[in-house]
């Protein structure tokens, strides 16, 4: 039993993680709702989504990934290996993509509200 787990243990840390980080989500969509702007709570929204599941490698050799916030922090606590700037540019290009994303949305919600 204990080899299993060993075996698949970033597998399950991975589950784990995404399944917490899904009710955490779901939690916050609630919270949101009320928001009667949808600019700023697609924003909000968005965000949370981008710091949740952005992924990163977690050392030099990319053998593994965690996610970017949590390569941050442990590289900024535990004093760097270049990995956290690299992670922090990571989590810059995904909040980029989210953004534009966010205003191509709002675009063609105003063009179909438009004809």
């Amino acid at each position: 039993m204990d080899t299993s787990i060993d075996q698949y243990q970033y597998v399950i840390a991975w589950f784990v993680y995404v399944v917490a980080g899904l009710v955490f989500c779901i939690c916050f969509w609630k919270l949101t709702a009320d928001l009667k702007h949808t600019g700023w709570r697609d924003l909000a929204r968005g965000a949370l989504l981008v710091m949740i599941y952005t992924p990163w490698f977690s050392d030099e050799t990319h053998e593994h990934l965690a996610p970017a916030l949590v390569v941050i922090f442990m590289d900024f606590l535990l004093g760097g290996s270049g990995t956290g700037l690299a992670a922090s540019l990571g989590l810059l290009v995904m909040a980029g993509l989210m953004l534009a994303a966010l205003l191509a949305r709002r675009m063609l919600r105003r063009r179909r509200e438009s004809s």
